[in-house]
């Protein structure tokens, strides 16, 4: 019943990259620790080693929205229009008006969400684009005085 917990909280909160990078992995390790403990001794106390894997989750969660998600949010890495920055790209393609994909801890991320107002431009080809046409107008330019000037001296 606690992985749903950390299914939902995950599917919810974890939105920025640094906390898809990060809650995963602590998780994980954490389930690990707790793993181990299980199976290497015989008669543990296994109720009373739930408690500080509980709380060390609780504060995992917390550490996560304070550390990483609030300063995420504030810089505007989310927004209505990316509400994730990373996401799990699949190689089919999706009806656009059903529900969104399976957002899972379980899932490699392998693709970053960039708005369109945060995208980077190339103006090189842009700007070289005009330069050549101003100098294509500059010799014309030239090239006119240049008459003009013959003329005047016949």
């Amino acid at each position: 019943a606690s992985l749903l917990v950390y299914e939902y909280f995950s599917l919810i909160y974890v939105r920025s990259a640094l906390s898809a990078y990060f809650f995963p992995r602590y998780t994980m390790l954490l389930f690990v620790g707790y793993h181990i403990y299980f199976y290497s001794v015989p008669y543990g106390f296994f109720d009373v080693a739930m408690i500080p894997f509980e709380l060390l989750m609780c504060h995992n969660m917390i550490f996560t929205i304070l550390a990483l998600e609030v300063p995420a949010s504030a810089r505007g890495s989310m927004s209505l229009e990316c509400p994730r920055e990373v996401y799990n790209l699949v190689s089919w393609s999706e009806w656009t008006a059903s529900l969104p994909g399976e957002w899972t801890i379980f899932l490699p991320l392998n693709s970053r969400y960039i708005p369109l107002h945060d995208r980077h431009q190339e103006d090189e080809d842009i700007e070289n684009d005009n330069d050549e046409d101003v100098n294509d107008d500059n010799e014309r330019d030239d090239d006119s005085n240049d008459s003009t000037e013959e003329q005047n001296l016949v």
